[in-house]
C-alpha cells in the first residue's frame, strides 16, 4: 500500500538516493536539490512516497507564491525510483498529494512536464488533468479542479 510521509532525518538519505531511468534524466531535478530548496522555501511541502515500509519515491507541493494564492497549489516534484516504476506508485501518490491539498483548502492543483515526458502526459491525463497551455521554458502546464461543479 503507497503511503505519503513527511521527509525526515530518518528518510531524507533514501529519498536522496532514489533515480530516475536514464532516458529520464533531465526530466526533473534531483531530490537532493529538492530537500536543500525546501530548507529555504517554507511553504514547500515534500513527501516520501512509500510502498509498506520502503521508500519508492518522492513527491513535492507548494501552494502559489508569485502573487500569493492558496487555493492554487503546483506539485513541482514527482519522481518514483527506475526499481519501482510502472507499479501504479505515482498514480495513488499523485491521488493522496491531491487529498493532502483538498484538506488544506486547496481548490487547484498544476503540475508541468517536458513536451516528450509520454509518462508523464499519460499520469496526469488519466488523473483528469487538463491541460492549459505552456511555462514559459516550454513545459507543458496542466491543471486539475479539486471543487465538485454543481452546475
Amino acid at each position: 500500500m503507497v503511503t505519503l510521509e513527511e521527509v525526515t532525518r530518518e528518510n531524507w538519505v533514501a529519498c536522496g538516493k532514489l533515480s530516475a531511468n536514464d532516458d529520464q534524466q533531465g526530466y526533473v531535478a534531483s531530490n537532493v536539490w529538492t530537500i536543500a530548496e525546501s530548507k529555504f522555501e517554507p511553504h514547500h511541502v515534500l513527501r516520501a512516497i512509500c510502498n509498506g515500509e520502503q521508500v519508492v519515491g518522492m513527491l513535492a507541493y507548494c501552494h502559489e507564491e508569485d502573487p500569493e494564492d492558496l487555493g492554487l497549489y503546483w506539485v513541482f516534484r514527482l519522481l518514483i525510483d527506475r526499481d519501482h516504476q510502472r507499479q501504479g506508485h505515482a498514480a495513488q501518490a499523485m491521488l493522496l498529494a491531491m487529498e493532502e491539498i483538498r484538506l488544506r483548502d486547496g481548490t487547484r492543483v498544476r503540475t508541468m512536464h517536458k513536451p516528450s515526458n509520454e509518462a508523464a502526459s499519460a499520469l496526469y491525463m488519466s488523473l483528469g488533468f487538463k491541460a492549459i497551455g505552456n511555462h514559459d521554458d516550454g513545459d507543458t502546464l496542466l491543471e486539475i479542479s479539486l471543487v465538485q461543479d454543481c452546475g
